[in-house]
């Protein structure tokens, strides 16, 4: 992300970020200024200087560690750590791999200890001033209180202006990409901590949201239903960067580049979200992550929603969600039930020997997809199933015997990657031995991205990056390359779409079988990126901050705001449309139509 600005904008980012700092600072003090205000005989006892000792670590602490952490796990979210990683989901998958974080990233603790080393001499440096006259007069407490306050107060709101500062303040000081430089992440966290929920947006009569963007569709096919199995693929953290097939045959997916040469490809996938916990439902029910806390985990987690198992269970389709990791983990067993899936099978359902097992996230992806095979051939059909892999997850292990089987490059997941790929091809070869097989369309997508490698794959568009690839054996029309843009939501409207379907349904997408209006949405450190098929624009919620044609500034170097309005404005108003139907349907329930 450095590598982005230059010297002079660097160094005024960091300036400006003073400004947020000093907010972390005095909230994550508050208490000890306020035990500072002691009358100064109390103050100056031993044991209220142990106390105040003991306040002065027990929030510096926790804030300094969070501060280390996004040290890496910014690589990964490419946002600020939020509040809602103290959920129990994701508290809960934290701790259960705690000795697989410390064992990889210790260099993190060495300079957390560095850092409190450093503090706790500092504070041990300073020294109380003895003075003989221990009762001050009244006006030099007053003044002295007075300006702690008057100080606590500016600095908590983060200066003197009309409102306090918030994440969105940080757009006013740095490009949009350039937003987690400005930010710290207390103040991340702070600021999203037990944050309540959405707030209605009016940005224009609902009428006119409906004519720009409806979540309620319906197809009219006049040709009967195809009813074909359907398998969705989710493949852990496999960006988009790491195939061969979309960098002119670099990458680390030899198998998954045979089968785009087969199949019907997008160049402008999206995914639509950062996280695991966000995308499961956009790829499975449409729903995108627009707000700061993922659905899976919201107050807004149990409203009716549709999904595509949910759907087709009305064509008489089984279902099922496979993850090979540990039960419970983000939330996916009861995701999966709020969705609509008939069965869930996790690490608990798995069948075969113990060390299939990684040691921390689940069973390995090879012999998981391998049982995924097998209790495809038993499931009663029509069926729709999802398989979400595990591998390519941190800390990418292999099982030994495939261990420095697959090239390492530059990132440590890579090599995991190259197993997961295998994993694929093993699946495929024992597919197309059963009678289900020619049957069936496949759908193969990722979560999110992974760790970026090439300066392009960091921008703010490429670390949205993803394949979305449709194949069925037995289409050969089914194949080709489509440039147009496509998202995670699109998949659940397209499957729907390919099978005939005549079904009223809910989506945040559109067919990419159709010719719908394509766009893709996502939200990240406080900003809405949509993108048609040229041009990208991010909106903090109120403003456009950023407009770039991407097909020619693939960078993001040239910001074109307030350049070509009437283009601006289309999509503008496509972005408030979608974000007023979204807010609309989470408060009032009505994701399905009533």
């Amino acid at each position: 992300m450095i590598h982005m600005a230059g010297k002079t904008q660097l160094l005024l980012i960091f300036i400006y970020g003073i400004r947020f700092d000093v907010f972390s600072v005095f909230i994550t003090n508050a208490l000890l200024i306020v035990l500072h205000l002691a009358p100064l005989k109390l103050f100056l006892r031993k044991n209220y200087q142990r106390l105040l000792k003991i306040v002065f670590y027990t929030f510096n602490i926790p804030a300094l560690l969070l501060n280390c952490i996004d040290f890496v796990y910014f690589r990964f979210t490419q946002k600020r750590t939020t509040g809602d990683l103290f959920t129990p989901e994701m508290a809960g998958d934290i701790s259960n791999n705690a000795v697989n974080y410390i064992i990889d990233f210790w260099y993190v603790l060495v300079v957390l200890f560095i850092i409190l080393f450093l503090t706790a001499y500092s504070y041990r440096k300073v020294k109380m001033i003895e003075q003989g006259n221990q009762n001050p007069k009244i006006w030099v407490s007053t003044l002295y209180i007075t300006s702690i306050l008057f100080f606590f107060i500016v600095g908590a709101r983060g200066g003197l202006q009309f409102k306090p500062i918030t994440m969105q303040t940080a757009v006013r000081y740095a490009p949009p990409q350039l937003i987690p430089l400005v930010l710290n992440t207390p103040f991340t966290v702070i600021k999203t901590w037990n944050k309540e929920g959405l707030a209605a947006k009016k940005y224009m009569d609902d009428s006119k949201a409906d004519l720009l963007f409806s979540i309620y569709q319906k197809k009219n096919h006049v040709l009967p239903i195809r009813k074909m199995n359907v398998v969705i693929i989710i493949m852990e953290s496999f960006s988009k960067e790491y195939i061969g097939f979309f960098n002119h045959g670099f990458g680390y997916t030899p198998f998954l580049d045979s089968l785009c040469k087969k199949s019907y490809v997008f160049t402008k996938a999206f995914a639509n979200s950062k996280r695991s916990i966000e995308g499961i439902p956009a790829i499975t029910t449409s729903i995108p992550a627009l707000m700061d806390e993922p659905f899976i985990t919201s107050a807004y987690n149990t409203s009716k929603i549709n999904s595509v198992a949910g759907i087709l269970k009305k064509q008489g389709y089984h279902s099922a969600f496979f993850h090979g990791g540990n039960n419970g983990t983000m939330g996916f067993e009861n995701f999966s039930m709020l969705a609509g899936y008939e069965k869930y099978s996790g690490r608990n359902e798995y069948v075969g020997p113990a060390s299939d097992y990684d040691g921390s996230w689940g069973i390995y992806d090879v012999p998981y997809f391998a049982f995924f095979k097998s209790q495809m051939d038993r499931i009663e059909k029509p069926f729709c199933s999802t398989i979400f892999s595990l591998s390519s997850h941190h800390p990418y292990s292999l099982p030994p015997s495939y261990k420095n089987k697959f090239p390492k490059g530059d990132q440590p997941i890579l090599q995991s990657v190259g197993y997961a790929d295998f994993a694929l091809q093993n699946f495929f070869r024992l597919a197309s031995q059963a009678s289900w097989y020619s049957n069936t369309l496949f759908v193969i997508t990722a979560d999110h991205t992974g760790p970026a490698i090439s300066p392009y794959y960091q921008t703010s568009k490429g670390i949205f990056e993803i394949p979305i690839i449709y194949f069925c054996p037995a289409d050969s029309a089914l194949n080709g390359i489509n440039n147009n843009v496509t998202q995670q939501c699109d998949i659940l409207p397209s499957i729907l779409d390919y099978l005939y379907l005549n079904e009223h349904f809910s989506s945040f997408g559109n067919s990419v079988f159709s010719s719908d209006d394509h766009f893709s949405i996502n939200y990240n450190s406080n900003l809405f990126q949509f993108f048609d098929n040229e041009y990208m624009l991010q909106f903090d919620g109120e403003n456009t901050v950023g407009f770039y044609h991407y097909s020619t500034d693939s960078f993001l170097v040239n910001n074109l705001n307030g350049q070509k309005l009437s283009k601006q404005h289309q999509l503008e108003m496509k972005t408030k449309a979608v974000i007023q139907q979204y807010r609309k349907a989470m408060l009032q329930n009505t994701i399905i139509k009533r």
